[in-house]
């Protein structure tokens, strides 16, 4: 029986080696030793044989399940994936890095697999202009790292990604709003957009676009008061931007609005306690002095 299964086993890897054209490394393949194994998927992997390498891991893996280099296995079949690249195997890329994750949450390259997560769903990112779902992901991922292990060695280039996806989805707001108000004419919309941009995204390296498409929305909307701080801020703030030009047309508009607004009506003074409502009429005597 044992020697059917191995028989079996003998060529079900001939059958795969020869598939793959690395017929030089069936002999690993069907090694008893691990080690063997394991050398051989390094060196697989440094050559850029991806499908041949993965094999050796998954050999590995599957074969020898109490080998000290399982672990190690687990990451070469991520970074197979990963370095192979392309969207469908990014996916399968994370699927890799976070069962190493849930198996051995303790080992020492365990940042480094998280790391990797987040670089896989930064790879899939999109545009601004198309969907953000891949740099939601990426920022929590990067996030989650510098969280879990805050000592990273992965920590400034962390911080630098976390930057760049934050623009990235500060911008996609952006353009959103910049829809609303210019191809639907949907300026409360717009504004809502650019108001969540302000609040959520102040780093963002554009905001004196944001704070000058707000003034125009409120403009629009006869929120002049409320439009003409937003421009100002673009005029003091942000003296070298390309649309002081343009903000200084629209302050001057907004300025001569709110100019040619009647002022409310000023209140008559209420009458101080204790006091007498109507006043007493010319002539009529006032009240008698006490003796």
């Amino acid at each position: 029986m044992k020697r059917a299964l191995a028989v079996v086993l003998s060529s079900s890897l001939l059958a795969l080696g020869c598939a793959h054209g690395s017929g030089k490394s069936l002999s690993t393949l069907t090694s008893n030793s691990d080690a063997v194994v394991w050398e051989a998927g390094k060196k697989l992997l440094e050559k850029k044989q991806w499908e041949d390498a993965r094999q050796h891991f998954k050999r590995i893996v599957e074969g020898f399940p109490q080998s000290e280099h399982v672990a190690e296995a687990r990451i070469g079949l991520g970074d197979s994936y990963f370095k192979e690249g392309g969207d469908a195997n990014y996916i399968l890329a994370v699927s890799e890095y976070r069962g190493f994750l849930t198996l051995f949450p303790s080992h020492p390259r365990s940042e480094y697999a998280q790391f990797q997560v987040a670089r896989s769903f930064d790879r899939q990112r999109n545009g601004p202009d198309r969907d953000a779902t891949h740099t939601e992901k990426a920022l929590e991922e990067y996030r989650t790292l510098l969280e879990r292990y805050p000592t990273t060695q992965y920590v400034e280039e962390t911080r630098v990604r976390i930057v760049d996806c934050r623009q990235n989805l500060a911008r996609t707001e952006y353009l959103v709003g910049y829809f609303y108000q210019h191809t639907r004419r949907a300026y409360r919309a717009a504004l809502s957009r650019y108001e969540v941009l302000v609040k959520d995204y102040p780093d963002y390296a554009r905001m004196d676009e944001v704070l000058f498409r707000m003034a125009e929305c409120l403009k629009v909307l006869g929120r002049t008061a409320e439009a003409l701080p937003r421009v100002t801020e673009v005029l003091e703030q942000y003296p070298k931007s390309p649309y002081v030009g343009s903000a200084r047309k629209l302050r001057e508009q907004l300025v001569t609005t709110l100019g040619s607004v009647a002022p409310p009506p000023v209140p008559s003074p209420s009458p101080s306690p204790g006091a007498s409502a109507t006043p007493p009429l010319q002539g009529t005597p006032g009240p008698s002095p006490e003796p």
